[in-house]
């Protein structure tokens, strides 16, 4: 009888030792798309979302470009195998460089490329009058059209 107990005992800390290790590779949907190298602390102003086909098909390396208006400034991420961005917190990038003017979400305009594929819509999932101190959702559908031409090939630094 105790060598039944003993090995159930065995097993479940076996179990319970590889979901221990399993779930921070599963850690809030992917703890490497969330944990941007980034100074820790609130974010100040960043937009996060998803670029998909009209098909449903999620799209890899696609180029998502922050133009910020006042100052001149673009910053641009790709999408990851999931169709998934962030942008680097541009509140913070402006705030380190020095601007201590305020932060104005109609300053901002987020656009995506890549060949092959035109966007056909944009869904905001923040407000037209975003205040600075949070991230924002921004989700893209983008539809093939072969006149589109291809975008550089961009550089990979890993």
């Amino acid at each position: 009888m105790k060598s039944i107990s003993r090995r159930k005992a065995v097993l479940g800390g076996v179990a319970l030792c590889s979901v221990a290790g399993i779930s921070r590779a599963a850690f809030a949907n992917g703890d490497d798309f969330f944990g941007a190298d980034e100074v820790p602390g609130k974010p100040i102003f960043v937009y996060f979302g998803t670029v998909k086909s009209d098909t449903g098909k999620y799209l890899d390396g696609v180029e998502v470009t922050m133009t910020i208006t006042e100052p001149p400034m673009v910053l641009v991420v790709y999408t990851d195998i999931l169709g998934r961005f962030r942008t680097l917190d541009a509140g913070r990038t402006l705030s380190d460089m020095g601007y201590t003017t305020e932060i104005n979400s109609k300053n901002f305009k987020v656009g995506v490329a890549t060949g092959g594929y035109r966007q056909i819509r944009q869904l905001n999932r923040a407000p037209a009058n975003a205040k600075p101190g949070a991230a924002y959702e921004m989700n893209f559908i983008m539809t093939k059209d072969e006149s589109m031409p291809e975008p550089p090939a961009r550089l990979n630094i890993d």
